[in-house]
């Protein structure tokens, strides 16, 4: 369903140039030790914190929510990359994702766009929120041998070394599926306030 009164929609915080810049790094190194095309790694300029996916939904839902999102001003946090991990486990990997640690705040604007988001009908259930930025997922099909080095690669890597970054905004993002992978782009941006201003 992608009809002209409906945008494919996604809640997120994006992250720092020297975030990208880390996970890019981070990526061409695990593409050197794992070539396999049975991965297909995130462009890392695509990405994010995933705070709420919507899917498809109409316009005038969206204009509700902008006006939702902006009721509530919360300050701005840090958040530090800690580890990497997969869904559903390191040793079962389907997504591969690098972690970060938690914040209250984090915690508080998560729980404000799960409220604000309850009247779009997304088919998902809520589930609990574990910050994690995704870097891959593995497609169906993966041979066994390419698996176990797979596994053996991430334990390898579980433990990175830490980077602390500043989180000021997160946005309402538009996402074009399109035959070389997603385009987002944003259709509302909520920023954080310094402890200074």
């Amino acid at each position: 369903m992608n009809h002209n009164n409906t945008i494919r929609a996604f809640i997120a915080i994006p992250v720092p140039e020297p975030v990208v810049m880390y996970l890019s790094d981070l990526i061409n190194n695990f593409q050197k030790q794992f070539s396999e095309n049975s991965i297909k790694w995130v462009e890392p300029n695509n990405i994010h914190i995933t705070l709420k996916f919507l899917g498809d939904i109409s316009t005038s839902s969206l204009e509700k929510l902008d006006k939702e999102l902006r009721s509530k001003n919360f300050s701005s946090f840090s958040l530090e990359i800690n580890k990497v991990g997969a869904f559903p486990s390191i040793y079962k990997p389907r997504v591969i994702w690098v972690g970060t640690t938690t914040n209250p705040i984090l915690m508080k604007i998560n729980d404000h766009v799960q409220l604000v988001t309850e009247f779009i009908n997304t088919g998902e259930e809520n589930k609990s929120f574990s910050p994690h930025l995704t870097i891959a997922r593995i497609k169906p099909g993966i041979k066994n041998e390419s698996f176990e080095s797979l596994k053996h690669l991430l334990v390898k890597n579980r433990n990175l070394g830490s980077l602390k970054f500043e989180i000021n905004k997160y946005c309402l993002f538009q996402s074009k599926l399109t035959p070389n992978g997603p385009k987002y782009s944003e259709l509302g941006s909520y920023k954080l306030s310094s402890l200074n201003e």
